[in-house]
């Protein structure tokens, strides 16, 4: 027999004795398992119907709740929809009464326009008419004077200028009279080929018209200094009117031309241009009517000296007229004074009475209560003509 037998032995019984062991505590812990598992149940059971409890409790309340939100928001959404309705309603009145008030308006416009537009219908074939009056040289002659004039009337004043009149020998559309000489001023200008060249199209069409435009108006500056430049009856140069601004225009962008026209002494104008010329020479008018009144004024001042000098050479004269009469007076007066104390002298001598010496007092004092020359007080004043005629005065 092995000798290991027995140990195997041994062992399998120690196995043995475990596991009998192990069985013996998994049993205790299975039924001490079992009992909490059994009280376990029994808790959740308990919390179980605790739940379903406070689940119907709870449910109770969600629906009491759930009610009384349902109406308190029924009761508000349809209060707001009333007042929503009530608004919207409001803004559609106040919305449809601008929307007739803004019809009415644009009626009223429309209107406004319509008759606008009849009226630039009616401007627009005046004017074509008025075009094609001015197609003829001699109307277009006219409607250039026309405008000079109104020019010429409305700045400067109506003894500085005239119109239509002859001078030299020549007729000329508007005279400027200045200290210097007079200006010239010429509005017949060649308007024909401008138009021609205006209805072309580009090409040499339009290149030829305007050929011709400018040698008509280098015709027309030679003309115009031909006639109407003479110094010293006029002034070194005159005025060319062109009575159409694209028309000076075009002038104006051709330097050849303009160069020609100061060398002839011709200056072209336009209705702008020839307004800045005429409010100068009205400033200049204005000043020159000034000067003529500070003249006059000073002449005026002149003659009042002079005046003044004669009046004070006679009031000196009566002065010293005066001062021999006065001189005259005194001394007439001193003669006067002297004639009556020597007549006073006679009345108290008594000539008359041949007594009269013998009724003199001869007390010395008595003599004191005489009167004295020209101090009796029947003593009569004599007239100043004795005097006078005593010591007549010089005249």
């Amino acid at each position: 027999m092995s000798p290991l037998l027995p140990l195997i032995l041994a062992v399998l019984a120690l196995c043995l004795l475990g596991l009998g062991v192990l069985g013996v505590l998994a049993l205790r812990q299975a039924s001490a398992a079992r009992q909490q598992t059994a009280l376990a149940m029994a808790a959740l059971a308990d919390v179980t119907r605790q739940v379903d409890s406070v689940s119907q409790g709870l449910g109770g309340r969600l629906d009491s709740v759930s009610g009384e939100m349902n109406r308190t928001l029924s009761e508000s959404l349809q209060k707001a929809t009333q007042q929503l309705t009530g608004s919207i309603g409001t803004a559609r009145e106040e919305t449809r009464a601008k929307i007739d008030e803004k019809f009415v308006l644009i009626t009223e416009r429309l209107g406004d326009l319509k008759a606008t537009s009849g009226r630039i219908m009616e401007f627009s074939r005046s004017l074509d008419e008025f075009q094609r009056m001015l197609q003829s040289p001699k109307l277009r002659g006219d409607f250039g004077e026309f405008t000079l004039e109104q020019m010429l009337a409305n700045l400067l004043p109506a003894e500085s200028y005239d119109c239509q009149v002859s001078f030299a020998g020549v007729r000329v559309d508007a005279l400027i009279h200045t200290p210097h000489g007079d200006l010239c001023v010429d509005s017949k200008f060649p308007l024909d080929n401008f138009r021609l060249a205006l209805a072309a199209a580009e090409g040499p069409a339009r290149d030829a018209a305007l050929k011709d435009f400018h040698r008509d108006v280098r015709a027309r500056i030679d003309e115009i200094a031909g006639r109407y430049v003479a110094p010293p009856a006029t002034l070194d140069m005159a005025l060319m009117f062109v009575p159409a601004e694209n028309v000076y225009y075009e002038l104006v962008t051709r330097p050849d031309i303009m160069a020609f026209g100061r060398e002839r002494r011709v200056v072209p104008v336009s209705p702008n241009t020839m307004y800045a010329y005429l409010q100068v020479l009205a400033v200049g008018f204005r000043g020159l009517k000034i000067h003529q009144e500070a003249r006059r004024v000073d002449e005026m001042l002149a003659d009042l000296r002079m005046r003044f000098e004669r009046f004070y050479e006679h009031f000196q004269k009566v002065g010293r007229h005066l001062d021999n009469a006065q001189t005259q007076y005194q001394g007439a007066l001193r003669d006067v004074d002297r004639f009556q104390a020597a007549l006073q002298g006679l009345k108290i001598g008594r000539i008359d009475d041949p007594d009269a010496g013998a009724d003199r007092p001869d007390d010395p004092d008595d003599a004191d209560e005489l009167p004295r020359a020209g101090q009796a007080a029947d003593a009569e004043p004599l007239p100043l003509l004795s005097a006078s005629k005593q010591n007549p005065a010089r005249p």
